[in-house]
């Protein structure tokens, strides 16, 4: 099993601890997978297995759940690096504001539109690449992708959408 570091227990978790606790959960299961097949093999115990093949299976979801957990923490750091769009909610990168999260999962509502998302896109900050710098009547100004910039230039009053220019640095 992983053993945390009692030093960094105040250190905010990476992607990798939880990918870490995965392989830890992996290698559970397999114990469990291996304790269910020695019992199997008597016939004296052989009745006693069947809450094992459900204490394995639950593994598979705690597993997923997990992989979910890192997907999403890796999505956040990726916008606390200032690399990708922060704006705290997500959007369809085609389509803007068009979005309906349920059950942890998100699609776009527009019509024909096929983007949907197994997490609540919704619910996390943006990250798609940055493209456009959205500025206020009052001269505020901040970063965001295309689609957010889109929306942008339906409700902003008094501000401006540019694009950037690969000499600021946040074009590809």
């Amino acid at each position: 099993m992983t053993d945390l570091n009692p030093a960094d227990d105040d250190r905010e978790p990476t992607p990798a601890d939880i990918r870490a606790l995965m392989a830890d959960v992996s290698d559970l299961q397999e114990r469990i997978r291996d304790v269910e097949r020695r019992l199997r093999g008597s016939e004296e115990t052989r009745h006693t297995v069947f809450r094992l093949d459900d204490a394995a299976g639950r593994m598979t979801g705690i597993s997923e759940a997990l992989e979910n957990t890192a997907s999403e923490l890796a999505r956040v750091r990726a916008v606390r690096d200032g690399s990708v769009c922060a704006v705290p909610w997500g959007v369809c990168p085609e389509h803007g504001n068009t979005l309906l999260s349920t059950g942890g999962r998100s699609r776009c509502t527009q019509l024909a539109c096929p983007r949907a998302w197994n997490y609540d896109r919704l619910g996390v900050p943006c990250g798609e690449p940055l493209t456009h710098r959205v500025t206020d009547a009052a001269g505020e100004s901040f970063l965001a992708c295309k689609a957010h910039a889109m929306d942008a230039t339906e409700r902003l009053i008094g501000g401006t959408v540019t694009e950037l220019d690969s000499k600021d640095g946040h074009r590809d």
